[in-house]
């Protein structure tokens, strides 16, 4: 009888181990599982990321262009300012015509001042002209340099390429389109302004 016990105990002790492996396997197996899972979902968002750090970099790059051209416009010497001064000096000499003094003189000197700011005006155009395109090209070359790094993430995470990352890489390459359009249209618009201050 003690050997039949023996034995029970021996079989209850060895099917208990076995099942306890069995079990640790199946918990091992299901940790891989989740974490194999985790570093997927992890890097899906990397990917995600990656594509909203380009599509905000676009938006950042023109941001940038229009604050910088509007530096441009309203710095010292500006149209504005040669306008306001035009009109003081043209003021002076107005009064001494609506008062009868030095007539003729004042309507040579309003000429005179009339003639001068045209060419500052010509010549305050070239100068946002020649600064604009400069813009411009720098402009170009952040945006091409941002349509390559885009590229090259596109191809590194083309495996994750589905339902849920499809979408947003359409609207990055979208942005892009409009992008190299708005740059096309900003190059005639240059050689626009660069002629008429020839």
């Amino acid at each position: 009888m003690k050997t039949i016990a023996l034995t029970a105990m021996i079989c209850a002790a060895t099917v208990a181990g076995s099942f306890a492996n069995t079990n640790s396997n199946i918990n091992k197996g299901n940790e891989k599982n989740k974490h194999a899972l985790s570093h997927e979902q992890g890097t899906i968002n990397h990917f995600k990321d990656g594509i909203a750090f380009h599509q905000r970099n676009v938006e950042v790059l023109w941001d940038q262009y229009e604050l910088a051209t509007e530096r441009i416009r309203n710095s010292k010497g500006n149209h504005k300012e040669l306008d306001a001064d035009k009109a003081y000096f043209v003021g002076v000499y107005q009064d001494d015509i609506n008062k009868g003094l030095r007539v003729e003189d004042s309507r040579k000197a309003i000429a005179e001042i009339e003639a001068i700011y045209a060419r500052k005006h010509a010549d305050r155009d070239a100068y946002e002209a020649k600064a604009i395109a400069k813009l411009q090209a720098q402009l170009k070359a952040e945006l091409a340099q941002e349509k390559d790094s885009f590229k090259s993430l596109k191809k590194e995470y083309s495996h994750l390429i589905d339902t849920q990352t499809l979408p947003l890489l359409l609207e990055v390459e979208s942005s892009f389109a409009r992008s190299n359009d708005l740059v096309a249209k900003l190059d005639h618009t240059a050689d626009n302004i660069a002629i008429a201050a020839l």
